[in-house]
C-alpha cells in the first residue's frame, strides 16, 4: 500500500491504519514489503499460489527456527562463500563491511560460523544474535519450497 510513498507520508499512512483497526475495522492488506507485514496482526503467506504460513509474526517467525548472527570478519566476500557451504547457514547477506548469517536447526549457530571459518584463518571481528525478521522467515519458507520443487523434479525424471 505503500510503494513509491516517503518514509513521513508511509509512516502516517501506517497510523491511520493502526487507528482504524484499534477502532474496530478489519483490515486486509497486501504486501511484498516485509517490513510493512512486520506491522500486521496476522500474516497468510502466498507463495506461487499456495499458502506457506499464517499466524502472527512472532509465531511465524518461532516456527522457523532461525538464528541470525551480524558478522564481522577479515574478508567477508570470502567467509560468505564458506558459510553458505556450512551446515545449517541458509543465507549470508552483506550489509556495508557486515553480514548477515542466518542458520535454520542450529543449537550453536556461532559455533557453527567459528567452525567454519577459524579454521581457515579467518579473524573474526564481531559475531553476535540480532533479531530474526519476518522477511528472513518468508525467504527461508520459499528457498524450502524451492528445494522441495528441484527434488520432486528431479523424482519424476
Amino acid at each position: 500500500p505503500t510503494a513509491g510513498v516517503d518514509p513521513v507520508s508511509r509512516r502516517e499512512f501506517w497510523e491511520q491504519i493502526h487507528q482504524l483497526a484499534a477502532a474496530g475495522t478489519t483490515i486486509v492488506v497486501t504486501t511484498h514489503y516485509m517490513d510493512e507485514a512486520e506491522r500486521c496482526h496476522r500474516l497468510a503467506f502466498i507463495f506461487r499460489g499456495e499458502l506457506l504460513a499464517t499466524g502472527t509474526p512472532s509465531e511465524i517467525v518461532e516456527r522457523r527456527n532461525l538464528s541470525v548472527l551480524e558478522l564481522e570478519t577479515s574478508n567477508s566476500l570470502e567467509a560468505a562463500k564458506l558459510l553458505r557451504a556450512a551446515e545449517g547457514v541458509e543465507e549470508v547477506n552483506h550489509f556495508g563491511h557486515v553480514s548477515r548469517v542466518a542458520l535454520r536447526n542450529t543449537k550453536d549457530p556461532e559455533g557453527t560460523v567459528r567452525r567454519a571459518l577459524e579454521p581457515h584463518g579467518f579473524e573474526i571481528k564481531r559475531l553476535q544474535p540480532t533479531r530474526v525478521s519476518v522477511e528472513d522467515a518468508f525467504v527461508s519458507m520459499v528457498r524450502e519450497d524451492d528445494a522441495l520443487r528441484a527434488k520432486k523434479l528431479e523424482a519424476a525424471e
